[in-house]
């Protein structure tokens, strides 16, 4: 695009991503000279790595079916697919250093193998000859000791094959990959549709988490309850929303509390992702989404990827995602030393009947900034103690939101709303 175009996205705080291949450079050039980063952002599914090694499919028994909406898939422990892909990661980016490129992040959306989505990975991996061979024993014996051994297995992989070649060509750089997140056996961290909890995982040699929050219209499917006697409208497809997409960020950002983990947290975000592409089900509504926005920046986000994919029933909304995103970002910045230096005060997640307040905040020495907001038609009171030495202090949640400065002066704790 014309300098001008980088220009005026890097004054907005944004910035074009490219794939991570060497055809790019010339862009990444353009970039660069335009005041804005440059960051990788590239998608690959399938069997992704597997494919570049040799015979890298399962070895099946003649007669073997493989289920609906299943595919012929790789053995897990093979590597050299992997160490293939490496050499060619490791072989781009010296290219673009040698172009005088700094690169300021790799965020990549490789939702390739292994992979836990279905029951047919296990069933194929355990009627393989080659994996009965290579599998350590008792893992293929369950669905579940599979689960727990290839997302472990992956993290791994990910990080060796894919965050290390990056991190030795631009060691300052910022590096992810789709749901990398912390989980922990005293609090598990939902997949990103919220239909099933993460084992315990690290982010290994990644520097930034990646969560993931859509506004995805497979919620009706996979949650919607009956027993909450809602009309499915609006306004209560919206708690629903709410209810999983600040699922997966607050789960992580309670074990990064817990570890003391000072890596970035990054996350993909954006208001619609129809998976399912049912009309009777409500977008999320712009209102909330920016809501939404605003906890997940006080929730502990240090930047966001957002997913503005092109929609042909709603085309228009390619360009309010990015809009969105836009106007909280420049709300959010009035309180960008809480952003780049404080503590997240709260990951706890409303569930859909939740008529109360919900609340964030980031602390930052004797001040703090909180948001927030309630799902019921009137105002919704809530006490905090942000400092375990300071007295409580009680604040109100109103359906439209608010944003409140709190100081501790002593043992007192005064707090300004902000119109």
């Amino acid at each position: 695009m014309p300098p001008e175009v980088y220009r005026e996205l890097a004054r907005r705080g944004l910035t074009q991503r490219i794939p991570l291949h060497e055809g790019y450079i010339e862009m990444a050039r353009a970039i660069q000279s335009a005041g804005a980063a440059v960051i990788f952002v590239e998608g690959w599914g399938g069997n992704g790595p597997y494919d570049l090694g040799t015979d890298p499919l399962h070895r099946l028994p003649a007669d073997y079916k493989i289920a609906q909406g299943d595919h012929h898939y790789a053995c897990p422990l093979l590597f050299e697919g992997w160490r293939v892909k490496a050499d060619n990661i490791r072989s781009i980016l010296r290219k673009y250093r040698e172009a005088g490129i700094e690169v300021s992040a790799a965020w990549l959306d490789w939702e390739v193998e292994p992979l836990v989505w279905s029951r047919g990975r296990w069933e194929q991996a355990a009627a393989c000859s080659r994996c009965r061979k290579l599998f350590p024993r008792r893992v293929l014996d369950s669905w579940k000791e599979y689960v727990n051994f290839i997302m472990a297995l992956r993290a791994d992989l990910f990080s060796a094959y894919v965050a290390a070649p990056i991190l030795e060509i631009y060691p300052g750089c910022s590096v992810t990959d789709w749901e990398k997140v912390y989980s922990s056996p005293e609090c598990p961290t939902p997949s990103c549709w919220g239909t099933w909890k993460f084992p315990p995982m690290s982010l290994g040699l990644f520097t930034a988490a990646n969560p993931v929050a859509y506004g995805n219209d497979i919620y009706y499917r996979e949650h919607w309850s009956t027993n909450w006697n809602y009309p499915l409208d609006q306004e209560h497809m919206d708690r629903l929303y709410t209810d999983v997409m600040l699922g997966q960020i607050s789960a992580h950002m309670e074990n990064a509390l817990r570890l003391e983990s000072e890596k970035q947290c990054v996350p993909w975000v954006c208001r619609y992702c129809p998976d399912v592409d049912d009309d009777k089900v409500p977008i999320l509504s712009r209102s909330r989404y920016r809501e939404i926005l605003r906890h997940i920046w006080l929730r502990g986000a240090d930047s966001m990827q957002i997913f503005n994919e092109p929609r042909p029933k709603h085309p228009e909304i390619a360009v309010e995602e990015v809009e969105d995103a836009v106007a909280v970002y420049d709300e959010m910045l009035a309180y960008r030393e809480f952003l780049e230096d404080g503590r997240v005060m709260n990951t706890e997640v409303p569930e859909v009947t939740w008529n109360g307040a919900i609340w964030s905040g980031l602390k930052l020495g004797d001040r703090a900034v909180v948001r927030s907001f309630t799902q019921d038609s009137a105002d919704a009171a809530f006490s905090l103690k942000p400092w375990p030495e300071a007295q409580e202090i009680r604040l109100v949640a109103p359906p439209t939101g608010r944003t409140w400065l709190l100081r501790r002066e002593a043992d007192r704790v005064t707090a300004e709303p902000v119109e």
